[in-house]
């Protein structure tokens, strides 16, 4: 099959693909005439439009793909779309310096595509409150578990869980308190800023060559409000040894709404709880348990979030 895109991506490129090399099960290093190398990748239906407002918009810290003899960046080849770009070596960077970089990066493209919209009551609590419903489950179904412990003799495992119930515990009351706040300035339709989110900003996401650094694979990347990628980010290099907490302070603050802040805790705090492994009321992997409840405690204490701060 991957035979038959190159093949395809010949004629579209106007380029002489004389070999390919498997990255991953999506990506794939091309060789061309003159020892040229390319880079491919199998993307989505939509990503073509997400290029085309980045480019229109003059957007110069993503890296773009060829356009091929349409046009078009992206290339339709019997219902998969694949884009082709020119492979880059990246410089190697540290991660500590990948992530200053990544944080600076996020930063521009959220400003240079930002626009002024109010949160929609219809759409936006409704939203929330499915969110807030899926949390209340998670919530007891945890609670279920660990009263299924508590009816057991107690061993190594056992005690493990029940010691750091109390992260969970801590967690539910904190999101409880944010998620208020947050429902109180739908009601009130507040006016936020919206801009196009790389919704993925994992470091190896960012190339940095001959002093230019490129955002990669936008496919999950849409218009959202901005905390969504400064609390993916908050994830990805929450154990390297770097100020996290001041990268992320000294980005919320530009914009002077404590909204913004309060919506990266809610989200930061979902996605750990929402990457706990539930198997049934009876099982829960412990590692999933402790590693959550691990992140939770630490982004809690970072953020001071049991100290009243969120009241």
């Amino acid at each position: 099959m991957i035979r038959q895109v190159i093949s395809s991506l010949r004629d579209v490129y106007n380029i002489d693909f004389v070999s390919y090399k498997p990255i991953t099960s999506k990506t794939y290093k091309l060789t061309g005439q003159n020892e040229a190398f390319y880079f491919a990748k199998r993307s989505n239906l939509y990503t073509q439009e997400k290029y085309l407002f980045l480019f229109n918009q003059g957007i110069e810290n993503v890296l773009y793909p060829l356009r091929n003899r349409r046009g078009f960046f992206v290339t339709n080849f019997q219902n998969d779309n694949y884009y082709v770009t020119d492979y880059i070596n990246g410089f190697d960077l540290i991660n500590e310096v990948k992530a200053v970089n990544m944080s600076h990066q996020l930063s521009d493209l959220h400003y240079k595509t930002y626009f002024r919209r109010q949160l929609s009551v219809s759409f936006s609590r409704l939203k929330m409150e499915e969110i807030y419903e899926y949390l209340q489950y998670k919530f007891s179904a945890l609670e279920a578990f660990v009263r299924s412990i508590e009816s057991r003799p107690f061993d190594e495992y056992s005690i493990t869980i029940l010691k750091n119930y109390h992260v969970i515990l801590d967690c539910k009351k904190v999101m409880a308190v944010v998620h208020k706040r947050l429902i109180s300035d739908i009601k009130e339709k507040k006016s936020v800023n919206y801009a196009f989110v790389h919704n993925n900003p994992k470091l190896n996401h960012l190339i940095t060559a001959q002093g230019h650094h490129y955002l990669t694979s936008i496919e999950k990347s849409k218009v959202g409000i901005p905390s969504l990628d400064m609390a993916k980010f908050y994830i990805e290099t929450e154990d390297l040894n770097i100020d996290v907490k001041a990268i992320i302070q000294d980005y919320l603050s530009k914009y002077q709404d404590d909204f913004y802040t309060y919506y990266f805790y809610f989200l930061v705090m979902l996605y750990y709880i929402k990457g706990m492994v539930i198997i049934d009321k009876d099982y829960i992997s412990s590692q999933s348990f402790l590693s959550t409840t691990s992140s939770l405690k630490r982004f809690m204490e970072m953020f001071e979030l049991n100290k009243d701060k969120t009241t």
